[in-house]
């Protein structure tokens, strides 16, 4: 069990990425959105230009990217991909995210920690607009390697990620997910893992049935934050980051709780059961 240590700042090549107006849509409607989000999924029915969730580059940007990589885990080790569980992800918005766009992307390994029961792999996704070479996001993923820690390494920082303040929440959102829903977020977010769609897969692994990608429930966490905190200003949101507790699966209803600090948005994602699905969210806007 090795990790592979001089990984650390090694980067990929630039590759071009675009996405159009229906990319934008079909995502949004995987996110929960519909009649009262016109804006968000038809751009002539709004009558302006389609919004854009932001957590949409995760799906059609990012997604694309981690398909080039010769192995889930970016060439970092010499684990199984089954080893490999997504822990946490943030997002960093530097300019407003569009219905089309053209960016050159590049993976970076950002840092290889010894979590002593694991290795924590950091990788981190920045996206240039291919005209201008202004910077439009950076998607940092923390993926942790089950059993291959104790190899001596740096520790790290610590991931304990945004505390939620012990107080009732200001908001409570829910959305009521689909039947169908990892189908749909399959193509949505371009998400081919066969857990998410496979009961025969899904059930060897221990779960009783598909369960729902944490990039969706990120989506629909960050859909539920605009709504009830952002005004449904896609374009003020600047950074969002959660760390992924526990799968949900199709049907659920996932509640986005909502705490409104000086300090940012903080949030959680809890379904129907109470289990806690998401968690240590955080959020901030432009002023």
């Amino acid at each position: 069990m090795t990790m592979y240590l001089d990984r650390v700042g090694a980067r990929s090549e630039p590759a071009r990425r675009s996405w159009d107006p229906p990319d934008c849509a079909l995502y949004a409607l995987a996110q929960g959105a519909g009649w009262d989000d016109l804006e968000f999924v038809s751009e002539s029915a709004a009558g302006s230009a389609l919004k854009v969730y932001p957590t949409f580059v995760l799906a059609g940007v990012m997604a694309a990217e981690s398909a080039s990589w010769p192995d889930p885990g970016f060439a970092t080790g010499d684990y199984a991909p089954h080893e490999i569980v997504h822990g946490e992800q943030a997002l960093e918005i530097h300019s407003p995210v569009g219905p089309s766009g053209d960016v050159q992307t590049t993976t970076r390994v950002a840092g290889i920690y010894d979590k002593g029961s694991g290795a924590l792999v950091v990788l981190a996704v920045e996206a240039n607009d291919t005209a201008t070479g202004a910077p439009v996001f950076t998607a940092t993923t923390s993926l942790f390697v089950m059993g291959h820690g104790g190899f001596g390494g740096e520790r790290g920082p610590s991931s304990g990620g945004a505390k939620i303040p012990e107080r009732e929440p200001d908001h409570r959102v829910e959305t009521q997910t689909l039947p169908i829903q990892t189908l749909l977020y399959r193509h949505a977010g371009r998400d081919q893992n066969a857990i998410h769609v496979d009961p025969a897969v899904a059930q060897e692994a221990g779960f009783k049935g598909p369960i729902l990608m944490g990039l969706n429930t990120l989506g629909i966490a960050c859909r539920a934050i605009l709504r009830a905190v952002g005004d449904s200003k896609p374009e003020l949101l600047r950074t969002l980051s959660g760390r992924f507790s526990k799968p949900g699966y199709n049907g659920d209803v996932l509640v986005t709780e909502i705490w409104v600090e000086e300090t940012g948005v903080h949030y959680r994602v809890v379904n129907q059961e109470g289990s806690l699905l998401l968690d240590a969210g955080k959020a901030s806007f432009a002023p």
